[in-house]
């Protein structure tokens, strides 16, 4: 996650704001260059028309971009402080001129609006260990009926994982190869690993909701549904929010959950 990323999430602009902060339009980008650590550096910052936000940090001094902001090995107390100061730089623009979003994705920002349309029922944020993990009640009972949370991709996908069994069996196939062909199983193990480390920086944004078991085992054969996630798998169900389902989909799925955990009407004694 760059910088930008981090101090940007959960945000987008305002673009009048953005004009009014000193932004200059230029086709589908907003373009502003300012001075920090009391004018030793400057920063281009450009914002595009879908909120990405991405910047260059030049020493002014030397008439060069600043390489070591962005070099994580590089933790010398002066580039920390020159690091500190880019994000007070960037928090300045963001509290003038981005809105605060609930969510990471576009997509759960947009099925969290749909749902308290629909519904009348805001999200809740109960955890405060994951004050991020925002809730579904239904305001009858007050039982879950979703909850959006941002996880490791790996929590719910492994790319090239493969059963206890078969992981054996690779083991075993991998200690013939290597003695025909040394460093050739090495090479292998390396690109594994290297994958799935990837695999597990990446986050992505999910929802849960209960389900009819029997619809569950259809939905999970399609992209974009899993197991559900610290939750039962027979009644709930993950989809992911990274549009790979459609909002329309989320929404009705959403709405049947809601249903499923409604107070049954009391049946009238005989």
């Amino acid at each position: 996650m760059t910088i930008e990323e981090e101090i940007f999430a959960r945000s987008i602009p305002d673009f009048a704001k953005l004009v009014k902060f000193g932004f200059v339009k230029n086709g589908s980008k907003y373009s502003f260059s300012g001075k920090f650590l009391n004018g030793d550096f400057t920063a281009d910052v450009v914002v595009t028309s879908g909120g990405d936000v991405s910047a260059s940090v030049f020493d002014v001094q030397a008439g060069e971009r600043y390489l070591p902001l962005r070099a994580k090995s590089r933790q010398s107390a002066f580039v920390n402080e020159v690091r500190e100061s880019y994000r007070a730089f960037l928090r300045k623009i963001k509290n003038a001129c981005f809105v605060p979003q609930p969510f990471l994705t576009d997509q759960a920002n947009r099925i969290a609006r749909e749902a308290e349309k629909l519904f009348g029922d805001k999200i809740d944020f109960p955890f405060s260990t994951a004050p991020t993990y925002g809730v579904f009640r239904n305001p009858e009972n007050r039982k879950w009926y979703g909850i959006i949370m941002n996880i490791p991709k790996s929590k719910i996908e492994k790319p090239g994982c493969v059963s206890k069994r078969g992981a054996k069996g690779s083991a075993r196939a991998g200690v013939a190869k290597e003695s025909l062909r040394p460093g050739a199983v090495k090479k292998s193990v390396d690109k594994g690993r290297a994958a799935s480390f990837a695999a597990e920086e990446a986050i992505v944004e999910v929802i849960n909701v209960k389900i009819d078991p029997e619809k569950s085992i259809e939905l999970k054969k399609r992209r974009g549904f899993y197991d559900a996630y610290h939750m039962s798998k027979k009644n709930w169900i993950t989809i992911a929010l990274d549009g790979s389902v459609s909002d329309s989909l989320v929404i009705d799925l959403l709405k049947k959950s809601r249903a499923l955990v409604s107070p049954r009407p009391c049946r009238a004694r005989s």
